[in-house]
């Protein structure tokens, strides 16, 4: 049944107009990894201690979307979409903010996401499957937690994605795979019990650089908007520049959606981890 699914993700990804750029000419995202945690794994439990109390556990996320005592037992799957080798080569050269090829994925290739979550979702569901994609849930939240107040979400899909042993985490707060950094992720909640894959025993920030090995930090070099230093990631200076007025400017002289942001992701291309773990 893994197989099964992994394949309809794929035929998806590959087949949908969504997944299209009228500027490169080719899709925004290649073909994806994808890897399934057991729903009862102990970590997504940890995570209510080192994250916040309020990141839901598959459990309660399940139950919220079918009604209390419907849950027992399933699996995560958890998908890593690798962003195309057009888009991420153009914004290489970038120095105070993305190429227009980055504008637009940022614009119209992030609206693919909660497309494919829906598809995963129906699918399953007809197979006979209850089946929730979080984050396009109602109940999904993106605000201010823990003491600090920093920016998060009730259901972090870096964190499941390490859960599902996909990757470890990076010194920019991104998600190090084996197609790198420069990604995109989502996941869903079944109630079909399936095998769940390893994950690595190495420590959760093993693929970058600067924590294994003390080398690199070219990402701090990278970012415009300096919000990137050796103690780590200001998220209200990234996402201040990264979606504020003037990405939304640019975004829209390239002919982005209007309201949509520019991004920006410098930190994630022209980095060793652009597209690869450098540890290898």
């Amino acid at each position: 049944m893994k197989e099964i699914i992994r394949a309809e993700i794929i035929r998806y990804i590959s087949e949908s107009v969504e997944n299209w750029s009228a500027e490169t000419k080719d899709h925004y995202y290649d073909e994806p990894l994808i890897q399934y945690a057991s729903a009862d794994d102990s970590l997504f439990e940890e995570y209510k201690k080192l994250l916040y109390p309020e990141h839901l556990t598959p459990k309660e996320a399940f139950e919220l979307a079918f009604g209390q005592g419907t849950y027992s037992g399933g699996t995560v799957i958890s998908i890593l979409l690798p962003i195309n080798e057009k888009i991420r080569i153009s914004n290489r050269p970038q120095t105070e903010g993305p190429s227009k090829e980055w504008a637009l994925f940022n614009s119209f290739g992030h609206l693919f996401l909660p497309k494919l979550a829906e598809h995963i979702e129906t699918y399953l569901n007809k197979q006979g499957y209850r089946t929730v994609a979080p984050t396009i849930a109602k109940w999904f939240v993106m605000k201010p937690f823990g003491p600090d107040l920093a920016l998060g979400s009730n259901w972090s899909e870096r964190h499941i994605a390490y859960a599902a042993g996909l990757g470890t985490f990076s010194l920019n707060e991104g998600f190090i795979s084996e197609k790198g950094i420069a990604v995109r992720l989502l996941s869903v909640v079944t109630g079909l019990k399936l095998t769940p894959d390893s994950r690595t025993d190495r420590p959760y920030n093993a693929n970058c650089l600067f924590f294994s090995k003390g080398t690199c930090g070219v990402c701090i070099k990278r970012c415009p908007a300096g919000a990137l230093s050796q103690e780590g990631h200001d998220k209200t200076k990234c996402r201040s520049f990264a979606y504020g007025d003037e990405m939304k400017k640019l975004a829209a002289s390239y002919g982005g959606k209007p309201g949509t942001s520019a991004g920006c992701s410098l930190c994630q291309t022209n980095v060793p981890c652009e597209f690869r773990p450098p540890i290898h």
